[in-house]
């Protein structure tokens, strides 16, 4: 994917068409043509266009490097991380403050509704931010909203490892003061999922899925793309079902914990998405995961480009 690149010096714009390439595994180079100091035209992008698809063709690029990711998909995630970095770099405090604030009220609006929360985004936005309890709202519904906000915070000071105490502290983030009885506790009984196909293992066998996830994840948390390694912690969590409920809201909040980790911008599940989300994850059950991946990164794209540091694409 190309895009315009400014860069200012001594307060003067210079334009550069760029494009990000994968060298090997998360080794990337920028390849950039510079166009002049005056905003380009869309012809003027499409004629820069072919020379950097021409200097492309001098550089050594390993094709394929990523199991379940495209070239393109993995070229856009590494556009969108550095678009994420600069914009943090250049975006007031207080400007920064006030996006970040709709983040947890979106995300946490969002990650709820899909599980049966009914409050709705306004209402969510009232209780988070403004601290006022609308009127008619359930006790649980309320407190579940609170709970998500206090998860997000919780996740962005957290410098531990992926294991069952970081697992157990979300889950009884997310579930305290609602009716859910074992918060918290990894389940020691048999449950099942209403409207799905798919049936949670055993409780006697949870929590060796559970120890198999984390040597997986060792193995290969320097091998994947971090887009790879979160979504797919994500279809494992969902699939092992380890608490009495929030599963769901706990898997979601983890994958965004470790895209996070690697630098990259969090992102919802929008609610009205909700069952393609559902298709998605039945890609997953059936170890389709270059499809995956590719479903995942679509229901996000566009939410990810608008958090204020969209690049102008070409």
């Amino acid at each position: 994917m190309t895009y315009v690149e400014i860069i200012k010096r001594r307060n003067k714009k210079y334009y550069y068409l760029t494009k990000n390439i994968r060298l090997g595994i998360n080794k990337w180079k920028k390849i950039r043509i510079y166009i002049g100091d005056k905003k380009p035209t869309k012809i003027d992008i499409k004629k820069y266009a072919q020379e950097v698809e021409k200097k492309i063709k001098s550089v050594g690029i390993i094709k394929s490097v990523h199991p379940y990711l495209s070239n393109d998909a993995a070229e856009t995630l590494q556009d969108l991380k550095e678009g994420y970095k600069a914009w943090l770099k250049k975006t007031p405090e207080s400007l920064k403050k006030k996006l970040i604030e709709d983040f947890v009220i979106r995300f946490t609006y969002n990650t709820n509704a899909i599980e049966g929360n009914r409050l709705t985004l306004r209402q969510t936005a009232l209780i988070l931010k403004d601290k006022v309890i609308p009127s008619g709202v359930r006790a649980s519904d309320y407190h579940e909203a609170i709970n998500g906000k206090e998860c997000l915070e919780f996740l962005n000071s957290y410098k531990g490892g992926l294991n069952n105490k970081l697992l157990e502290k979300v889950n009884y983030i997310l579930t305290k003061n609602t009716e859910v009885v074992y918060g918290g506790r990894i389940r020691f009984f048999d449950v099942e999922i209403i409207g799905s196909k798919h049936i949670p293992p055993k409780h006697e066998k949870v929590k060796k899925h559970l120890l198999n996830m984390y040597k997986w994840y060792s193995a290969n948390k320097n091998k994947l793309h971090p887009f790879e390694l979160a979504t797919m912690i994500h279809a494992k969590l969902t699939w092992i079902h380890p608490f009495e409920d929030g599963n769901g809201r706990t898997s979601r909040a983890i994958m965004n914990w470790l895209l996070i980790k690697n630098d990259y911008p969090m992102f919802f599940i929008p609610f009205v998405k909700r069952e393609e989300y559902y298709m998605t994850l039945e890609e997953a059950d059936k170890d389709n995961f270059k499809a995956y991946m590719s479903r995942m990164l679509g229901l996000i794209i566009d939410q990810v480009r608008s958090y204020g540091h969209k690049k102008k694409n070409e």
